[in-house]
């Protein structure tokens, strides 16, 4: 009996110490992690990148869903003074302002405006859209062009840089409408940077261009070692989860963001991506070909974030 009575006693205090470190998660995951933002820097070696442009400095920032958990003015405006304290060429947002979540919110689309207009950066700040930003009300084409931020939704911009000309081009999001196989040109005397919200676009990106930014996937949302990432949004699964991956020498960084569209946030920081560019002709010996693949539980068909990503799925005429 008294063997009993012990083995129940540490049976209970290992269940309280559980359930004690589930709660510790949850708080953290609701209530610290999303208000967190962490700079992340790296320098990229790329292909199809021009000499001319060595160091350039882009700040990626993606998944706003300002009025989701999180994000509010105050968050806002810690984005803002943050990236600009980066001192960037560019700012590229790549979606998902989020109306929906915004007109529930009850910021004004006036005050948002005022925020975002106070990013600063040398050579502009530039936007797609994402699957979140085609509601008309409020609307986030207006909400950005009143920020002096330039929507670039299936269109182009080009900067001359060093007597070299650097081409964004935006990707209309993939969720809505198919690719566009005749927008992105090739130009060899250009360094072309492809803006995706959507990572799945990138197979489908020519091989002529320098990079793909895309954000959209929140790293999973929840990332958790040895399964990944939790909640994908992605038809590629853990493949184009969050990070820096290389294909066959053909470069995509995927961010994963700064808001959330849902009630939690765990194992990713909310981050503005700071990227510092170089051509692999002035560093060879930094050539990657290839990355090494995300391991994690592949989850697409059994816990979609979205009804509408599995209807895509089966609605798109093109191979995976």
């Amino acid at each position: 009996m008294m063997k009993f009575a012990i083995y129940k006693k540490i049976l209970i205090w290992t269940l309280r110490i559980f359930l004690y470190f589930v709660l510790l998660i949850a708080i953290y995951s609701i209530f610290i992690e999303p208000r967190l933002i962490r700079v992340n820097e790296q320098n990229l070696y790329l292909p199809n990148f021009q000499t001319e442009h060595n160091g350039m400095k882009i700040a990626v920032l993606s998944d706003l869903h300002i009025g989701g958990l999180g994000m509010d003015e105050w968050q806002l405006k810690r984005i803002v003074k943050k990236t600009n304290k980066q001192k960037p060429d560019f700012i590229l947002l790549l979606g998902d302002v989020d109306s929906i979540r915004l007109s529930k919110s009850g910021i004004p689309s006036e005050k948002i405006s005022e925020i975002l207009s106070k990013f600063s950066s040398k050579y502009g700040v530039y936007s797609v859209l994402g699957n979140h930003d085609y509601k008309s009300n409020p609307s986030i084409p207006k909400i950005l062009k009143a920020a002096d931020i330039k929507v670039l939704d299936g269109s182009s911009c080009n900067i001359k840089l060093n007597n070299k000309n650097v081409i964004l081009y935006g990707l209309k999001d993939f969720w809505h409408y198919d690719y566009d196989e005749n927008l992105i040109k090739k130009d060899i005397n250009s360094s072309i940077i492809v803006l995706s919200h959507n990572p799945d676009t990138f197979p489908f990106i020519p091989g002529y261009t320098a990079l793909t930014l895309s954000g959209h996937t929140h790293g999973g949302q929840i990332y958790l070692p040895f399964l990944g990432g939790i909640f994908c949004s992605s038809m590629y699964a853990q493949r184009y989860i969050k990070g820096y991956v290389v294909e066959n020498n053909k470069h995509i960084f995927i961010t994963s963001g700064l808001g959330n569209c849902a009630p939690a946030r765990l194992g990713n920081i909310p981050e503005i991506v700071i990227l510092n560019l170089y051509s692999q002709d002035s560093y060879p010996n930094k050539k990657i070909i290839n990355t090494k693949a995300r391991k994690g539980i592949t989850n697409t068909e059994l816990l979609p974030m979205y009804f509408d990503f599995v209807r895509k799925i089966f609605h798109i005429n093109v191979q995976y």
